[in-house]
């Protein structure tokens, strides 16, 4: 009796041990969830070497880029400069790129270059940590990825009224009204004159155009105003070519 039962039991080990391998088969080893395919591009840089390397997706990509420009603009294609790195590698990066488009006068492409993290994790970004914008460059208005300069002629607290000016802001002023991006307007100077009074009349500057963009319709809540006087000048006040570089208005853009 004893080795029938035995006998029973073995068998029916026998019976689980196979269902519990079937079971196993069928729903572990053949319908396990298959690892996931990265995909990068359709631009990267070779971390080790900062070379492009595009795929079968840039020239879409790339076609994109181009049906985006805007009539007087210019292409600015902002290379990353990774843990590690200079910013010149940033600039190279941006130069290669900026090889790419043959399409394009090349006088009609800007570069720069932007802080990034590390370069092999960021792969799976879009280009990879390459930032671009259309953007306004003349004598009056340089428009940076995030941050726009407007240059003052003269020593004064009128706002300069020429068509290149008044059509960036046109073009800001619609955009802040359709986005809910806020900006901050600093105000800067050159060293003509007191502190103080080069503080007051940054401020003045910045008001200015606050007062512009609130006249285009912007919502004052968007705009904040600052002053920094003569304190953070672009270039030494050693000539006049360079203090109309300092008096200038920033406008910096924030979500």
């Amino acid at each position: 009796m004893k080795k029938t039962l035995a006998l029973v039991l073995f068998i029916l080990f026998l019976l689980l041990a196979w269902f519990s391998w079937a079971w196993y088969k069928d729903t572990v080893v053949c319908c396990a969830e298959p690892e996931p395919v990265v995909t990068y591009g359709p631009l990267i840089f070779d971390c080790a070497t900062g070379e492009v390397i595009t795929n079968d997706l840039w020239p879409e990509k790339k076609q994109e880029i181009i049906d985006a420009q805007v009539e007087g603009k210019k292409l600015l294609l902002v290379g990353p400069y990774f843990t590690g790195e200079t910013e010149q590698a940033g600039l190279d990066r941006a130069e290669k790129v900026k090889a790419l488009f043959t399409e394009l006068p090349s006088e009609d492409i800007e570069t720069g270059a932007r802080a990034a993290s590390d370069c092999e994790t960021t792969q799976v970004k879009i280009l990879h940590e390459l930032k671009y914008k259309w953007v306004t460059r003349n004598d009056h208005v340089v428009e940076h990825f995030g941050t726009t300069m407007v240059f003052y002629k003269y020593d004064s607290t009128e706002e300069v009224s020429n068509e290149s000016v008044l059509a960036y802001f046109k073009e800001l002023a619609a955009f802040l009204k359709d986005s809910g991006d806020h900006i901050q307007l600093v105000g800067h100077t050159d060293s003509d004159g007191a502190s103080d009074y080069n503080e007051d009349l940054g401020l003045k500057r910045a008001n200015a155009y606050k007062a512009h963009l609130i006249g285009l319709g912007v919502a004052e809540d968007k705009i904040t105003v600052e002053s920094k006087g003569e304190s953070m000048p672009l270039k030494p006040n050693d000539s006049p070519e360079n203090k109309k570089l300092n008096r200038r208005v920033e406008i910096h853009i924030s979500k």
